[in-house]
């Protein structure tokens, strides 16, 4: 385990997450409501959801030096860089949706 990595891994998780916590607990019900139902939403699970948790899981594979974390988060950034494509290629331009995919397959790269 390197214990280097924590403090930037506590930096670059911690503060937009307290920071997301802090704007939830500012809104009204109704908002609140229509929120929660975004992020159950299955176009946001596979994409930004899976985008989120694979990066976050390679990470904490990283710094615990577990082969199989980084595993299971390439997987999960593959996914959402699929579905992220199809959806961008449907909605709005291919050469955006072909720009997204070949930057992830070349994060993923560099990242195992």
């Amino acid at each position: 385990m390197i214990v280097d990595k924590w403090i930037p891994f506590f930096i670059m998780w911690g503060i937009p997450l307290f920071m997301m916590i802090r704007a939830y607990r500012k809104m009204d019900e109704k908002d609140r409501k229509s929120a929660r139902k975004d992020f159950r939403s299955p176009g946001f699970i596979f994409t930004f959801g899976f985008l989120g948790l694979g990066l976050f899981i390679i990470q904490i594979g990283d710094i615990l030096l577990i082969d199989i974390f980084k595993l299971i988060g390439i997987i999960l950034l593959l996914v959402s860089a699929i579905t992220m494509f199809f959806i961008t290629w449907k909605e709005d331009s291919k050469i955006k949706s072909t720009i997204f995919l070949l930057l992830v397959i070349t994060s993923i790269y560099f990242l195992y």
